[in-house]
């Protein structure tokens, strides 16, 4: 019995990964990030006829539909129906603002639940650890590895991961007024025939 459980933990924690890679706001997070927010969720219940989420209130929870139906109304008006294992509930946790539209529990509703405050650790504690692997990169740049620490500081600041595959960073002709640095990946050089 006990193999059973700890593969179906297994089991939900890919299916609860799956819903947040879905996610429009969500899938660009590294999948580190995205792990340690599965092992911080924990299983909410509402009972039917219930308020998830009310509109207009401060967002404290990212949520996961396990099981039940959820609908969605903005002023009494239903807007949707949320499919299980979706992720909703974020962009109040991912801007800080109050909740844009309201979800009721149809039936009774189990769900996965993400902490606001801990999702802010998960992404505050990802950001420290980046920008020390950008000041150690940075460091070993022989042109940038003498410069006193607060200008090192303010190039990390600065810098922004982006570029998905097949992606063009520069384009000849353009005005070369940013400095890029492969992190990771491979770019390819073409120079067009005159």
């Amino acid at each position: 019995p006990f193999q059973q459980t700890a593969k179906l933990m297994n089991y939900e924690k890919k299916l609860i990964t799956d819903a947040l890679n879905k996610n429009q706001f969500l899938k660009r997070l590294e999948p580190h990030q995205l792990r340690d927010m599965v092992e911080c969720m924990y299983e909410r219940t509402f009972q039917q006829g219930s308020y998830v989420i009310r509109q207009g209130e401060l967002g404290n929870h990212i949520f996961v539909l396990k099981e039940g139906s959820l609908e969605v109304f903005q002023q009494n008006k239903l807007l949707s129906s949320i499919p299980v294992w979706t992720t909703f509930g974020e962009l109040a946790i991912l801007y800080n603002c109050t909740r844009t539209a309201s979800v009721k529990a149809i039936t009774n509703v189990k769900t996965w639940a993400l902490d606001r405050e801990v999702f802010q650790n998960i992404m505050r504690v990802t950001a420290q650890t980046r920008q020390e692997q950008y000041r150690n990169f940075l460091r070993s740049v022989s042109l940038l590895k003498n410069l006193p620490e607060d200008k090192l500081t303010k190039i990390t600041d600065c810098l922004e991961e982006y570029y998905d595959n097949g992606d063009y960073i520069i384009r000849e002709g353009e005005e070369g007024n940013t400095f890029f640095i492969i992190a990771k990946g491979k770019v390819r050089y073409n120079k067009p025939n005159l």
